[in-house]
């Protein structure tokens, strides 16, 4: 592990103030989406995002006790002819405000523009083609955002329930080429991975094999569940047994890695309470420590 590596952290939510202020010693970093303490009042209006005071509170007291790192979900680098210059700049500011170890976003799109203030919201991460032609677009996205915002960017690889046909690289080939000619790097969801196995056949160990694990800075772990026929990415719970063997054989081989991050919606948390939340710390933390000490 590096010199800039955390450790073992959460994705927060609106069901964790509560274990925080018993349980905080057991993290050690906490994972943010942006988007959630702040309202957007649209372009043009003045000003645009709007900070709520509750959440910004909880923000405030997590901030001067642990290191934070940002999870954005509204760049939508995947949307053509899209980027949203007053949110990257509104991004900028946090980050200053909140010194983020790293910041990151998703290998897809989820906004539709519209010719109002408010764009349309797809409901769901939709992944990208992996062809030239948005290799050229979201790198010259990528590279807008790392020269408004000095901190490491990551990629995060995405769920897909279908392949779109005749692309020009696998998404292992794709991913290696942005991070290759871009100063960006990889957020290596676990049980994303996991879930596009289940559903869509992808062999995990050669994904991994296959894509530059010397770019990964973070991964994700979280539980699923399955419906109607498909297995989704839905952070219920605890993560299945699979995804602890693959998070041990992806942290074997990320050299440069800096946290490994749980996430759970929620809506679960009765299902895991403090006990369970604790577990799933516990688990992570004897997979980070196995490979820090193996090379200390």
């Amino acid at each position: 592990m590096n010199d800039n590596a955390l450790g073992v952290g959460m994705l927060y939510n609106a069901a964790l103030p509560e274990y925080l202020e018993r349980h905080i010693d057991n993290v050690d970093y906490i994972e943010i989406i942006p988007d959630m303490f702040w309202s957007d009042e649209g372009r043009g209006a003045s000003p645009r995002f709007v900070e709520l005071p509750q959440w910004k509170r909880q923000l405030d007291w997590i901030a001067a006790r642990t290191p934070l790192t940002a999870h954005n979900i509204g760049m939508s680098l995947g949307t053509v002819d899209y980027l949203d210059r007053e949110y990257v700049e509104f991004m900028r500011g946090m980050n200053e405000a909140y010194r983020f170890r790293w910041h990151s976003d998703h290998l897809s799109f989820l906004k539709l523009p519209t010719k109002g203030p408010h764009d349309h919201n797809a409901g769901i991460a939709v992944p990208v083609p992996y062809d030239d032609e948005y290799l050229e677009m979201i790198g010259a996205k990528v590279d807008f955002i790392t020269g408004e915002i000095a901190l490491p960017f990551l990629l995060e690889n995405n769920v897909y329930f279908v392949e779109y046909p005749d692309q020009d690289y696998t998404e292992t080939a794709f991913v290696n080429k942005m991070t290759g000619a871009h100063d960006c790097h990889i957020l290596l969801d676990i049980h994303n991975l996991y879930a596009n196995s289940i559903n869509c056949g992808v062999k995990t160990r050669a994904y991994i094999d296959e894509l530059d694990m010397t770019k990964v800075l973070e991964m994700h772990i979280a539980g699923g569940n399955e419906m109607n026929g498909m297995y989704y990415d839905s952070h219920s719970g605890p993560c299945p047994d699979a995804v602890w063997e693959l998070l041990d054989y992806a942290v074997a081989r990320a050299p440069n890695l800096r946290g490994i991050t749980f996430e759970f919606h929620e809506s679960y948390f009765p299902l895991l309470r403090f006990d369970g939340l604790n577990r799933q710390m516990e688990l992570a933390r004897g997979i980070w420590n196995k490979y820090r000490y193996e090379r200390a």
